[in-house]
């Protein structure tokens, strides 16, 4: 069983925007790392905007890497319920991710999102989203086997860690070396150019 709004082998990669946008940004992510949380902090509202203005349809790849290092179903859980929500729409599906990242728990042992109940909670506050239908593919942990297809497909971009943001093919830096915060919006749109 396959998401609404996915491409790329065996429809493990979920878009926002236009899928027939000869521009693409490839964003790489894992729900529950605080690299990914301060990038999408940074960057979510600005990258939405540029798919809904039509300069390049987003492509989202997720890592389970924290589910494999400090254990737990998170980071697969969590994506199952994106997965959900992009069947409801588009919409639904980016204000799910930045609601989930907004409510990341930490330190990531919090293993918050392999709770089902708790996504359902985070799902309350994206507009439209819940159902009957949405929350039994969330109980049910409907996607979880493409869920981690789809985390097994990380590893075949060569991408090394998240967060990692590539435009047309060409690597974007997200993540300042220090570790400290994302770049920020200006920074990222320039970089576009």
């Amino acid at each position: 069983m396959t998401p609404a709004n996915t491409t790329g082998a065996d429809g493990t990669t979920l878009y926002y925007g236009d899928p027939k946008n000869s521009h693409e940004l490839q964003v790489f992510l894992e729900l529950r790392d605080r690299p990914s949380y301060r990038m999408i902090e940074s960057l979510l509202d600005t990258i939405r905007q540029g798919a809904d203005d039509g300069k390049f349809v987003v492509k989202f790849h997720f890592a389970g890497t924290m589910d494999d290092t400090v254990g737990g179903t998170g980071s697969q859980t969590g994506l199952s319920a994106l997965g959900a929500a992009s069947d409801v729409g588009q919409k639904q599906f980016i204000e799910y991710l930045g609601t989930m990242f907004d409510n990341q728990p930490f330190p990531p042992g919090e293993d918050k999102f392999s709770d089902t109940s708790f996504l359902l909670s985070l799902a309350g506050n994206v507009d439209g989203l819940r159902s009957a239908d949405f929350d039994k593919k969330v109980t049910d942990n409907s996607y979880m086997t493409w869920a981690g297809e789809a985390i097994g497909n990380f590893g075949s971009f060569g991408v090394v860690g998240a967060p990692v943001i590539w435009h047309d093919g060409e690597n974007i830096p997200v993540v300042k070396i220090d570790g400290g915060p994302a770049i920020t919006p200006q920074e990222f749109l320039a970089a576009l150019k």
